[in-house]
C-alpha cells in the first residue's frame, strides 16, 4: 500500500480482566513531500478462557487505508467479524467481511498461528492464512490468496525488539491486480507499560 516507501505504525491496546479488549493502530508513509497518513485499524472483542488449555474469542475489526500510493487517490475501508480458538500454543481464527475493500466483495479468511519460547526472553512464531472470495464482481480475480509469516522477538525489560519475514501469493496485489513482490522483511520495537 505504500508503493515501496518507508512506513511507521503506532499501536495501542487494552485488555480488561473481564475478557474485553480494544486495539487501535495508525500507519504513516514517508514521501518526498513529508509524512502522510496511510491508514488506521480498530479492533474490539471479547475473549474467554474455558480451561487451562482452551480459550475462545470473537470480535470486529474496522480498517481504512489510503491507496493513493499504490493505485491513485482512493481511500478504502472494510469491516470484518471474526471467531477464534486457542489451544495451548496454537490459535485458529475465521474472519468474514461482507465488503472487503469494495462494495459487494465478500470474503472468508482462515488463519493458523503458533509460537513458542526456545529460551528465556526469546519468542518465535509462525502464521499461515488463506483468503477465499465468496462473492465478487467479474473484474476481481477470485483466486484464493495465501499469506505466511515467521517472526522472532527478544524481550529487554519493558522493551521488545521484533522482526519478521512474510510473504504471500499469488504474486500480485490483493486488490485490483497490481503487480507487487510477495515477500517483506519488517523490524520494530515495542514498549510494554
Amino acid at each position: 500500500m505504500s508503493d515501496g516507501h518507508p512506513t511507521a505504525s503506532v499501536l495501542a491496546s487494552y485488555d480488561d480482566a473481564s475478557g474485553f479488549y480494544l486495539n487501535g493502530s495508525v500507519s504513516g508513509v514517508q514521501r518526498s513531500g513529508g509524512p502522510r497518513l496511510l491508514g488506521y485499524q480498530a479492533n474490539a472483542g471479547f475473549a474467554r478462557r474455558l480451561n487451562s488449555v482452551l480459550s475462545l474469542d470473537a470480535g470486529v475489526v474496522r480498517s481504512a487505508f489510503d491507496y493513493h500510493y499504490a493505485y491513485g487517490a482512493r481511500w478504502t475501508h472494510y469491516t470484518e467479524a471474526y471467531v477464534g480458538a486457542t489451544f495451548r500454543d496454537v490459535t485458529a481464527r475465521v474472519s468474514y467481511s461482507p465488503n472487503y475493500y469494495d462494495h459487494g466483495v465478500s470474503t472468508l479468511y482462515a488463519e493458523l498461528e503458533t509460537g513458542f519460547q526456545p529460551a528465556d526472553e526469546w519468542r518465535l512464531s509462525a502464521h499461515a492464512g488463506a483468503l477465499t472470495y465468496l462473492d465478487a464482481p467479474a473484474y476481481i480475480d477470485r483466486s484464493t490468496r495465501y499469506d505466511w509469516r515467521v517472526a522472532a522477538s527478544r524481550q529487554l525489560g519493558r522493551f521488545e525488539l521484533h522482526s519478521a519475514l512474510s510473504g504471500g501469493g499469488p504474486r500480485n496485489s490483493y486488490v485490483y491486480g497490481l503487480g507487487r513482490s510477495g515477500t517483506a522483511v519488517t523490524v520494530g520495537a515495542s514498549l510494554n507499560l
